[in-house]
């Protein structure tokens, strides 16, 4: 897929996530479509980078931070700076579809069919640690759709994060990523209003979305009440955009 890159936002803070990115990003491999992995963190230890497949599809950023909030907003926008592809999509570093999903949003997408696509019907489903661990060893979807009835679910059944696919001039036109996000909260539901407020055509996959485990941290979280009121008005304010 030569129009389509995916940008991987990545702050490493377990070996979990490690080892999700890496499962992610060999599957992505896969795709054959360009990717960029950001990375932002207050040193850069050069781990992941030296994990990383060596395939000249892929591109490794490191942007030193030494802000303990995941400022992920932001750093999209950053890794947007050099895409090159007619299409591009914003991918979680813990997130799996079967790649049938991602041919299909492409399918529609091409055809002028709609804007943007989410490679999944709207159902998030969170593998344990043991389902897990059995991706981590064999790298075969088929295992989670076999287990998919012992996961739980996240979110309600129309959860627009985890991932999406879009037309690069669209999404500029939208605004690009809302930087007043800082740190984990509802960007996703701000860039669904704000594309339905253009009068976006938006597109679902059939099929589920599949999120590895991992510990959460400050950044997996609200971090007050603070926050959340900030996040709720700008939510509101998005609405009239």
């Amino acid at each position: 897929m030569r129009d389509l890159t995916f940008i991987i936002p990545i702050r490493v803070d377990t070996v979990n996530r490690l080892e999700n990115i890496i499962a992610i990003i060999k599957f992505l491999c896969s795709i054959k479509a360009f990717i960029i992995v950001v990375e932002s963190n207050t040193i850069q230890n050069n781990i992941l980078r030296r994990l990383l497949p060596r395939n000249d599809r892929i591109q490794y950023m490191f942007i030193e931070d030494d802000d303990v909030v995941f400022h992920r907003t932001k750093i999209i926008n950053i890794a947007l700076g050099v895409v090159n592809t007619e299409f591009v999509s914003v991918w979680d570093a813990d997130v799996l579809v079967d790649k049938i999903q991602i041919a299909e949003s492409m399918n529609v997408l091409r055809e002028g069919k709609a804007d943007l696509s989410f490679p999944y019907n709207g159902i998030f489903l969170n593998t344990d640690i043991i389902i897990r661990n059995l991706y981590l060893v064999n790298h075969n979807i088929k295992k989670l759709h076999r287990f998919k009835n012992y996961m739980s679910q996240l979110y309600d059944d129309n959860f627009v994060g985890g991932a999406f696919i879009i037309n690069m001039e669209k999404y500029r036109l939208s605004g690009f990523e809302n930087e007043n996000f800082y740190g984990w909260g509802p960007e996703d539901l701000d860039r669904v209003l704000r594309w339905q407020n253009l009068g976006y055509i938006i597109h679902r996959s059939q099929g589920p979305m599949y999120h590895l485990c991992h510990p959460r941290d400050i950044n997996g979280c609200m971090r007050s009440e603070i926050q959340n009121k900030l996040c709720n008005q700008q939510l509101a304010y998005s609405q009239y955009l």
